[in-house]
């Protein structure tokens, strides 16, 4: 399975200056693919500007959407913004995110266009804003939202996932330094727990290479209202819901600027693409879990709860 040519694709979808929601329906219409998924377009007003808000949702063959019980597997495409105009011009690193969550939305309904439905529904969430403002970050500067960020999350996380996949550009910084994606240990009401055995099972067959995963921290899961260091904001999802969450990030050997132009890596973005999509078939299958319930039920019987404090702060 190859999903070069929708990452090619959805690229030069939002290398337009002009793209918004509207046009991202057109392109998924055009492709005779909107029978296969409900899109919800919102347009969110900001302190710095607006965003086109985007709610894909796609049913599975055996999802819960359709009377069945296969789970549900949630997608958020993470990004300050797509383009930093007019401070920058074209596409910036921080649209990873909205890349790989709409290359996988076309990935998927093109499947089931040719007859291939995953069992359970996928529920895709991100945004489309080509001119988001910018932000000072260490080591590089990195890209700011239009939109408070816990509005944001709100719209992101629904109640209908039970896991979520949280792809976002990772490569302003010194901590993860690998060309292509890595993906974080699972994160689960305030708790940072083992990385998934089938999570990276799913890695090396989609990459052929060992695992690379990024060593995050509680200060990176902590809401972004706490004024410390965050590595990026790929983990704050877990605030909004009790399902488990799961980083997929972008990352290269050296630091960039989310704010930076001409760094799109098709390579990355289509591995990172085939890595959601083989997730979500094995999820809603029953077959990859994101955590182990039986060590999750002892964690909470010794130790408890820790999410009232883990979140304190968030405006969720």
């Amino acid at each position: 399975m190859s999903a070069l040519k929708h990452v090619l694709e959805v690229v030069d979808l939002l290398e337009d200056p002009k793209v918004n929601g509207k046009i991202v329906k057109k392109f998924f219409e055009d492709k005779g693919l909107l029978e296969y998924m409900n899109i919800e377009i919102e347009t969110i007003q900001g302190e710095k500007g607006s965003t086109d808000f985007i709610t894909i949702r796609i049913p599975g063959r055996e999802g819960k959407s359709s009377g069945g019980k296969a789970p549900t597997l949630g997608v958020v495409g993470r990004l300050g913004g797509i383009g930093a105009r007019p401070a920058q011009i074209g596409l910036v690193s921080d649209a990873d995110g909205a890349i790989v969550a709409l290359a996988v939305t076309y990935k998927i309904t093109e499947m089931m266009k040719r007859g291939d439905a995953i069992p359970g529904d996928i529920i895709v969430t991100t945004h489309v804003c080509p001119n988001a403002p910018t932000r000072p970050h260490h080591p590089v500067p990195m890209m700011d939202s239009p939109v408070d960020i816990f509005i944001l999350l709100k719209k992101e996380v629904k109640p209908e996932m039970d896991a979520i996949l949280s792809v976002d550009a990772t490569k302003a910084n010194w901590i993860i330094k690998h060309t292509g994606f890595a993906i974080t240990p699972t994160v689960k009401e305030g708790w940072i727990l083992r990385i998934s055995p089938d999570l990276i099972d799913i890695y090396i067959r989609v990459t052929g290479e060992p695992p690379v995963i990024v060593p995050i921290t509680m200060q990176d899961i902590i809401p972004y209202s706490t004024p410390v260091y965050h590595l990026n904001s790929m983990m704050q999802p877990w605030i909004c819901t009790k399902a488990p969450v799961v980083g997929v990030a972008i990352t290269t050997r050296m630091a960039i600027p989310g704010s930076a132009t001409g760094v799109t890596n098709f390579i990355a973005l289509e591995q990172a693409t085939r890595y959601v999509i083989e997730v979500a078939k094995e999820f809603t299958a029953g077959r990859a879990k994101f955590y182990d319930e039986k060590e999750w039920e002892i964690i909470m019987k010794i130790h408890g709860s820790v999410d009232k404090i883990m979140k304190a702060g968030a405006k969720v």
